[in-house]
């Protein structure tokens, strides 16, 4: 029973960071701010949902380490960091050019591309290789803290399904066709020639 309040009031100080991401990138839309590429990237990789879906995450697993492992996930550690900003931007890449019409708040992809005077292409290349440094992050805490080894995992499997909706470029989350037609390949097709 201790263990379920302490996943709520971990949850509850999690959403209230989240919200006050929100609001910050409401700031910037509000007033047609472009911040830099760091403070950008420090608000939108945790307003993308990562801790507070990773911390939620810990709330089902068994009661000996879910205790320890809400703890450890709420003090986000750079491994809940590490996959936000590989889900903030994977996200960023798949929707650049349709985000820049639609007057939202400047996607890390803009923030990169106002701030270095580069062109988007070399932005996406940067960017590229910034993901794979937060996937060194991921696989070095495989190494490193093995006594949260299955919290672990479940952050990283949460990081690897970013693939599945933003890989190639595509956008699933806003247009779900890409989507449609994975599903399609893995239970349609497969029924359809056995």
């Amino acid at each position: 029973m201790m263990g379920q309040y302490i996943t709520f009031f971990a949850c509850w100080v999690q959403i209230q960071n989240h919200v006050t991401g929100y609001l910050q990138e409401a700031e910037w839309c509000h007033t047609k701010h472009k911040p830099s590429f760091k403070n950008q990237v420090n608000v939108t990789s945790l307003t993308i949902g990562e801790p507070t879906v990773c911390l939620s995450m810990m709330a089902s697993m068994g009661d000996t380490i879910m205790k320890i492992a809400v703890e450890w996930v709420a003090g986000v550690p750079n491994v809940v960091i590490a996959a936000g900003k590989i889900v903030r931007f994977m996200n960023d890449i798949a929707a650049f050019e349709n985000r820049k019409s639609k007057g939202d708040v400047a996607s890390s992809m803009e923030c990169y591309v106002n701030e270095y005077g580069v062109t988007g292409e070399v932005a996406i290349a940067r960017i590229y290789e910034l993901i794979e440094d937060e996937w060194r992050t991921l696989n070095k805490a495989r190494f490193q803290n093995h006594e949260f080894l299955p919290a672990l995992k479940r952050i990283i499997g949460l990081a690897l399904s970013t693939s599945l909706f933003y890989d190639n470029r595509n956008d699933v989350y806003t247009d779900s066709e890409h989507l449609h037609k994975i599903i399609k390949s893995l239970f349609i097709k497969p029924v359809l020639s056995g």
